[in-house]
């Protein structure tokens, strides 16, 4: 067994296991289609960017309906994207651009730094081609 190899997968499992448990309970409540324009309203409020309150409120927050639906299911491709390991460059350059964003609106600092662990966990999965190993994109070569 490869060590490093074992690491990538267990790396690749674990983002899997984050994006699709954080889309699912999305898609199975009920409420968070209905509820995401007042959510996007408290992050406007609470976030410590004024240029990404602009944002939420010019563009985001008109618009709540599709990106409350653009949310989960982005969260769930990039978790079976994760789980298969493949595509790995458009899961983890999704699963970045929604960690972006999610910085964005955290107004405390262990959600920010938790956001940046993610980010630059997902550049790492990537990087070492974590889907080589056990995954869809070994089998393709």
């Amino acid at each position: 067994m490869n060590p490093a190899g074992i690491s990538l997968l267990l790396l690749r499992l674990a983002l899997s296991y984050i994006w699709l448990t954080a889309g699912l309970s999305k898609l199975f409540n009920k409420q968070f289609i209905n509820t995401f324009s007042g959510t996007l309203h408290s992050f406007a409020d609470g976030t410590h960017y004024s240029f990404y309150a602009t944002f939420l409120k010019d563009h985001i927050i008109p618009n709540a309906q599709i990106f409350a639906q653009f949310t989960i299911w982005g969260e769930i491709l990039t978790g079976v994207a994760f789980l298969l390991g493949f595509p790995l460059f458009l899961a983890a350059a999704i699963g970045i651009f929604m960690n972006l964003n999610y910085y964005f609106i955290a107004n405390t600092t262990p959600s920010q730094f938790l956001n940046i662990i993610m980010i630059f966990s997902q550049l790492a999965a990537y990087s070492n081609s974590a889907g080589s190993f056990w995954g869809l994109s070994a089998s393709l070569k």
